[in-house]
């Protein structure tokens, strides 16, 4: 009977918090999507713009901010996401120059999260910067976001 109190009392607790293998691909995809879905809702409405599609840098130069190997949505926010190759970026960029390209890096671990997009476009003109940076909320079970900071143009040199 122990056993069982035991099984029922105290087993659900271990399954409370993040694992010992934080961040996961599933985990990443969801705080890498949360993050571009506050990036949009705070551009559209800080640059009036109306995002379609997003081409988002796909880096892999095993550097720790590299773009990491998950799968995001489709499409977040009603806009069409694509991960492509940086060199593929250049050339949507010379195809048509109103296309948005993002460079985003990435910090994820147990406590905090931050994020960092650095968007492109007419032929890759630097556009504005974003960081948005996000703490754990262990009750929730989830990240919650801290602060968003824009800048603009003119931009340090």
């Amino acid at each position: 009977m122990r056993r069982f109190l035991f099984f029922i009392f105290v087993w659900p607790f271990s399954s409370l918090g993040q694992s010992a293998n934080f961040p996961t691909k599933v985990d990443l995809a969801k705080i890498y999507s949360q993050a571009i879905s506050d990036f949009i809702t705070d551009a559209r409405k800080r640059t009036k713009s109306n995002f379609d599609t997003l081409y988002f840098g796909k880096r892999n130069n095993g550097q720790p901010d590299d773009f990491p190997d998950i799968e995001l949505p489709a499409t977040i926010e009603k806009t069409h996401i694509r991960l492509i190759s940086p060199e593929a970026g250049t050339i949507k960029q010379q195809e048509l120059k109103s296309r948005i390209y993002i460079n985003m890096a990435g910090w994820v671990d147990k406590e905090k999260a931050e994020f960092l997009f650095f968007v492109f476009s007419n032929g890759f003109d630097h556009q504005f910067n974003y960081t948005i940076n996000y703490r754990f909320n262990a009750k929730l079970k989830e990240f919650e976001l801290v602060n968003l900071q824009f800048k603009g143009p003119p931009f340090e040199k």
